[in-house]
This record gives C-alpha cells, sequence and structure tokens, in this order.
C-alpha cells in the first residue's frame, strides 16, 4: 500500500509540475497535431471521454495502463476517413507477461493521399506530386502496483513528413498513465499526461507537442446480467487551448450489443458522437468490434471502425 501512495504521489507530483503558462490559446504554436486525434471508437463514441475507458492494444496511444486489462495477448486496430482524402489509423499489440507486467507495441499514422505541386508559375500543377505524412512507432510498459492501482509508461519516436521526404522533423515523447479503481463507488479513476518531449524544427521552424493533461471517470450506473450502463467524464488541459470536458454513456445489453453517445465541450469543431460495438464472442472470438460517428459544427462528419482481438 506504501509504493502504491508512493507512485501515486509522484504521478500527482509530475502532473502538478506541468507548466501553467502554457495553456491558453496557442494556436500555430504547436505541432503533430495527429497525436491529438481519438484511437479508440468506443471512446470516440463515448464523446471521446477515453483516459478511464482505457482497455486493450487500443489503449496504448492514450493511457498504456489500460493494457493491464489483458489477460494474455492482444491486438486492436483502428481505422479513420478523414476529409480530403486523409487517413488515420492505428494498429497495436500487447501481451501480459504475469508478474513481469504488461508490454506494447503500436504505430498510428496520419496521411494525405498524392497532391499536386502548384507554383505560381503553374497553377494547375508542375507535373510533379506530393504528399504528408505523419508517424508515430510507440513502445508501452504496465505494471499492476496493487489490486485497484495500475501504471503505464510509453515512449514514442514521432517522424512528421509535410513536403515528401524533403520537409520533415523528428522527435522522441513520452505518456504516463495510471488507472485507480475505487469499488465502493464502482468507478474507475483515470489520469494521463501525453506527449512530453523535445520540440520538432521544420527548417528554421520550431513548433511543440500536443502535451496534455487529462483526468476522467468512469462509473457503473446499472450492473444486471442483461443491463449494463456506464456514464463517463473527463477534463482536459491542452498546452494550445483552455480546458476541455468530454462527457459520454454505454449501455450494454445481453452482454452483446453496446449504444454509445456523448458530447465534447470547449471544442473548436467537435461535438456530438454516437456509437455501436459488438462483443464478438458469438462468433467465438475474444474480441469486439466498434463504429463511431463524430459530428463537427462547419466540417462534414467522420467515421471511425475498430477491432480488438485477444488470444
Amino acid at each position: 500500500m506504501k509504493t502504491q501512495q508512493r507512485i501515486l504521489a509522484l504521478v500527482l507530483a509530475v502532473l502538478a509540475g506541468l507548466p501553467e503558462a502554457q495553456a491558453g490559446n496557442r494556436s500555430g504554436t504547436v505541432t503533430a497535431q495527429f497525436l491529438k486525434l481519438p484511437i479508440n471508437a468506443r471512446a470516440t463514441g463515448m464523446g471521446n471521454a477515453q483516459v478511464a475507458l482505457a482497455e486493450g492494444a487500443l489503449s496504448i496511444p492514450y493511457n498504456p495502463a489500460g493494457t493491464l486489462g489483458i489477460p494474455s495477448f492482444s491486438v486492436g486496430a483502428t481505422y479513420n476517413q478523414w476529409w480530403a482524402d486523409i487517413t488515420h489509423s492505428f494498429i497495436g499489440v500487447a501481451v501480459n507477461l504475469d508478474d513481469i507486467g504488461t508490454i506494447g507495441l503500436g504505430i498510428v499514422s496520419l496521411t494525405t493521399d498524392d497532391m499536386l505541386v502548384r507554383t505560381p508559375a503553374f497553377p494547375e500543377g508542375t507535373g510533379e506530386k506530393f504528399k504528408a505524412v505523419d508517424i508515430a512507432y510507440m513502445a508501452s510498459y504496465a505494471r499492476q502496483i496493487s489490486q485497484d492501482f495500475g501504471i503505464g509508461l510509453s515512449a514514442k519516436f514521432i517522424k512528421s513528413n509535410l513536403f515528401n521526404k524533403d520537409i520533415g522533423a523528428n522527435s522522441i515523447a513520452f505518456d504516463i498513465g495510471t488507472l485507480y479503481d475505487v469499488a465502493i463507488l464502482r468507478t474507475r479513476l483515470g489520469i494521463s499526461v501525453n506527449n512530453l518531449g523535445r520540440d520538432l524544427t521544420y527548417l528554421n521552424e520550431t513548433y511543440s507537442l500536443p502535451t496534455v493533461l487529462r483526468f476522467g471517470a468512469r462509473t457503473t450506473v446499472m450492473d444486471e446480467e442483461d443491463n449494463k450502463f456506464y456514464l463517463a467524464l473527463q477534463v482536459g488541459r491542452p498546452n494550445d487551448s483552455d480546458e476541455q470536458y468530454n462527457v459520454g454513456a454505454e449501455y450494454i445489453v445481453f452482454e452483446t450489443l453496446s449504444f454509445r453517445t456523448g458530447y465534447r465541450f470547449n471544442y473548436d469543431a467537435e461535438n456530438w458522437s454516437a456509437g455501436l460495438g459488438m462483443d464478438l464472442k458469438s462468433l467465438g472470438l475474444a474480441g469486439h468490434l466498434d463504429y463511431a460517428y463524430t459530428s463537427y459544427t462547419t466540417l462534414p462528419s467522420t467515421h471511425m471502425f475498430s477491432l480488438e482481438l485477444g488470444f
């Protein structure tokens, strides 16, 4: 118990030491925005209140402590088709090594389609093409400190290319996340800090990484044999805007079908979302398939699919 308290105190000290002055409206000073995009269709459907919902290999990018719920081995993948032929995807694996802890690997990417190179002299295109590609390679480690408290760490190598391989930048960043089950309240608490690392420099311009502190909770409102109902909330503090708030709900019927909805507050473009999920045990598989729909104020809606399988 003392070890758990010391680690929790250390995590809170790190969080408290984050620079207060960096928050607020700093639009245009932060790059690698793809690291802020949601990964898990379940959490996305619930308003992206993700930090306390972390479970399985899909949790590696935002709260690596979520991999502790894996019984043995898990693989997860997400596909998200954005506007203007932009594709956002993730694939990750995690394995539980019992007393040693859980280790995981993942890759998240954001890629554009080929675009024409245009100049004042050739506004219709020079005949050349280019594309932008952002990739982050991740490795995580998580350990159960006590029956109720777990902590996870991840390191990521970030590679951002704005114009093929001619204009780009690299960096290394770290995430830390915790999960704490409060059984008496039927609630799980989650805390994470993401993208602590070195700035990215493109040519002569330097930009910060999108560091964000999140605190969230998931509470069980109903837990019956054929009906389960969860509520989730999250408070986020990114380093380039004011605080953001996420709320979501999930209803599970017959332990097979899930219906979700959520809302994001104080976001520039995103607002409400909804989603569906299906447990694959009826197909003889240990896993789940999830879908999320996200609405935007001025942009077209997006559709996300996630699949996670256990072995």
